[in-house]
């Protein structure tokens, strides 16, 4: 499954809609680096993940934290974020599936 199809299973199928061509390019390149974070998890890693997250509108970072989730651990996201020294994301809500996410009936 992409990462695209993941988030809009887990965000809702309209939640990449406000991204910027530059964001949706910035989204690619941070799922990439979160990916190498699970194999590598060095600052170099982290460092690159937050500049690239820095270049998206401060309303579409969120995807950048969920999508690490996509590529590691649900618990990865908060992780590489800290590690990446990025603030918490505006907006951020939780994902349909993450543990603790209520189920609609």
């Amino acid at each position: 499954m992409t990462y695209q199809a993941w988030l809009r299973a887990n965000l809702g199928k309209r939640c990449l809609a406000p991204l910027t061509s530059q964001d949706a390019r910035a989204l690619d390149a941070a799922a990439s680096v979160a990916a190498l974070w699970q194999y590598t998890q060095r600052q170099t890693v982290a460092d690159a993940f937050g500049a690239i997250v820095m270049l998206m509108q401060a309303t579409t970072q969120h995807l950048a934290f969920h999508v690490v989730a996509q590529v590691g651990n649900w618990e990865d996201r908060a992780a590489l974020w800290n590690a990446a020294n990025l603030p918490m994301p505006w907006g951020l809500t939780k994902c349909a599936h993450e543990p603790g996410a209520g189920r609609a009936s």
